[in-house]
């Protein structure tokens, strides 16, 4: 299920011309270039009023802190992430021991007895906690700007060429303007406030925490607002218990300001600034996170060194390095299409009339999107990019904001190759090695098997077994399906030194499958056992709803099956990728002829009665009306 910040998800079939652009020193004049029609409306967005909500804002992120900026006028908001900032600490979902019960639940799949079977597997392979742990949002700084209540000339803009968000207007006849960017080279975020009238800037600045409002039950997390020093704000806190799970990670974010003229000064938890002619913000977080397993860092201070490295630094230095760093990997990339009247309209007009009246450069701009969100949350030696990138403000966020394997992860990485940005696929791959960790454990202990096997979602921590229930946890090809951006990345680069690390990981999930794949009763087939569509119930089988007397209404059954065809589809893909990479490499031996055997035997595509692709290795129909899956159609 896709979370509503998973810009990643067009499938982008468009062919890419490779460039290289000159480097300008600084960002172009956006709201002059608005006004003349002058802009690259491939590349821009632009709106002509604040946003209204957090959706509407615009991000900006170097892939470890990310910020979402509402352009506001008289109070603006910058939302913050930090991507190490999750409820709980560095924690196990195994139980040991579900393997003794797993021949009795093949047993029922095939007897048909499919909710005894789901019972079953719910009460010995279900990982524990059921749950897993969420990500948080970080801080929110509120800019409170002194006689700007009433604006004219307003346009705020997201200019993807350069990475910068910013917003105009005029105010008491005084033009004002702010640019917001996340530097990867100083690992800072930058807020920069100017006016076209000496000592005209005034405002009050606040860093606020987050605190968990959905479910009073939930946490146990705290922040603490301070000021530092004379020109600065801390915030600082730990993550939450949940699910019984201590929460073990500490954060520090921090503010500084630089101004040109004015004065500065702090009360308790405001940072007061007046009469300055340009103001300049640093924002740099961190938390004690090392790896999966680590939690033994000291944030205090990571900031302090954030903060010394940039000082004596002038922002004019900063930002140009920021720039080269970024047009250095999105300029690899240009698409033109045509554009029309329409392609420089505010850009929810043009969302709005592209349903009606052309505007082929709309799709230019949403491509590029995709490519810069991915540049913004997924950078080497970051986390991967979760269900909403980097940016979420929410303690209680849609799906947990985790990363969802039985599709959400692998389309926000479906763009990275093509969009020539192998690079950012890194943190992916990282991550599929330290799943190997727990993944072996369940393999071992929830299936009997060797190799390793990851599920349906994953969280900071890299837990691999079960997770929700048994009508979600039986999708055991989660791993499998992220093994095959292993060999897509070598497709691309024809790296065999990576091919080379990469094979270990794609063997130890063929290995799995070879010992978890069963024959089926029909014995012509290998099929997993149980499986799932992910979240759709077929109406086969024990699969019709029921009556349940304790809640006196009908029920749905349950999604477990044998040999799901994504499941199938998913084996046939990784098995043929091992067997090339293997050529490649020269490891032809017996296991990789066991691996072209077993392939073989696997499900193949099955017509229903009606002429459409099977969805189940059985003909059946979903009883699901509003699914959002097509799971069949891999």
């Amino acid at each position: 299920m896709s979370s509503r910040m998973n810009f990643f998800t067009i499938p982008l079939l468009i062919a890419a011309i490779y460039t290289s652009l000159p480097l300008a020193a600084q960002p172009p004049d956006i709201p002059n270039a608005i006004r003349s029609k002058s802009f690259n409306p491939s590349t821009l967005m632009w709106y002509d009023a604040p946003a209204k909500k957090w959706e509407e804002a615009l991000p900006v992120g170097n892939g470890r802190i990310g910020a979402m900026v509402f352009g506001r006028n008289a109070e603006e908001r910058i939302q913050l992430n930090e991507e190490t900032y999750w409820s709980g600490g560095p924690y196990s979902t195994v139980v040991k021991g579900g393997s003794k019960v797993l021949p009795e639940i093949q047993k029922k799949v095939f007897e048909e007895k499919y909710l005894a079977a789901h019972n079953l597997f719910g009460r010995h392979l279900m990982g524990y906690p059921v749950e897993q742990m969420k990500y948080q949002c970080l801080a929110n700084l509120h800019l409170f700007f002194k006689n700007q209540d009433s604006v004219t000339n307003y346009k705020r803009w997201l200019d993807l060429g350069t990475g910068i968000a910013g917003t105009a207007y005029t105010a008491n006849g005084i033009h004002y303007q702010r640019e917001v960017f996340a530097s990867t080279p100083d690992q800072v975020i930058v807020v920069r406030i100017t006016a076209d009238k000496p000592g005209s800037i005034s405002l009050l600045a606040n860093l606020r925490g987050e605190r968990n409002q959905a479910h009073s039950n939930y946490a146990t997390d705290y922040f603490k607002m301070d000021p530092y020093g004379k020109d600065g704000l801390v915030l600082t806190g730990k993550s939450a218990d949940y699910m019984g799970v201590e929460g073990k990670l500490r954060y520090e974010a921090r503010i500084k300001v630089l101004t040109e003229g004015g004065s500065i000064r702090t009360d308790d938890v405001n940072l007061i600034i007046e009469n300055a002619s340009t103001v300049t913000l640093y924002f740099a977080a961190a938390t004690n996170f090392v790896n999966y397993k680590d939690v033994s860092a000291d944030q205090h201070q990571r900031v302090d060194d954030y903060f010394k490295k940039i000082e004596g630094k002038s922002y004019d230095l900063i930002a140009n390095d920021m720039l080269a760093d970024h047009r250095k990997f999105f300029n690899r990339v240009s698409l033109q299409l045509a554009h029309t009247e329409n392609s420089y309209l505010p850009t929810p007009e043009r969302v709005k009339k592209i349903q009606s009246e052309p505007d082929p450069s709309l799709a230019a701009l949403t491509y590029q999107f995709g490519r810069y969100l991915m540049m913004g949350s997924s950078r080497p030696g970051t986390e991967p990019a979760n269900l909403q990138g980097i940016w979420n403000d929410n303690m209680n966020p849609m799906w947990d904001s985790k990363y969802t394997t039985n599709i959400n992860t692998q389309m926000n990485y479906w763009p990275v190759e093509s969009g020539n940005l192998s690079e950012f696929a890194e943190p992916l791959f990282r991550m599929i090695r330290e799943l190997t960790d727990q993944g072996a454990q369940v393999a071992r202990e929830h299936y009997g098997a060797r190799g390793w096997v990851f599920h349906q979602n994953t969280d900071l921590y890299r837990v691999a077994a079960p997770m929700d229930g048994p009508t979600w946890g039986t999708f055991t090809v989660g791993g499998a399906w992220l093994c095959t951006h292993l060999w897509e990345h070598y497709q691309y680069t024809m790296d065999q030194d990576f091919l080379k690390e990469a094979l270990p990981l794609m063997e130890g999930s063929v290995q799995f499958f070879l010992d978890f794949l069963v024959p089926h009763p029909n014995g012509k087939w290998l099929v997993t056992n149980p499986s799932t569509s992910p979240e759709n119930f077929p109406d086969g089988g024990g699969n019709k709803p029921y009556f349940d007397e304790v809640t006196a209404g009908f029920r749905e059954g349950t999604t477990i099956c044998a040999g799901s065809s994504i499941d199938m589809q998913i084996l046939y893909d990784l098995f043929g990728y091992y067997i090339e990479a293997a050529k490649v490499l020269g490891k032809e031996n017996d296991f990789v002829q066991q691996v072209r055997i077993a392939r073989e035997k696997l499900v193949p595509p099955q017509i229903g009665k009606d002429g459409s692709l099977q969805e189940w290795a059985d003909d059946w129909k979903s009883l699901e009306k509003n699914h959002r899956h097509f799971s069949h159609m891999y």
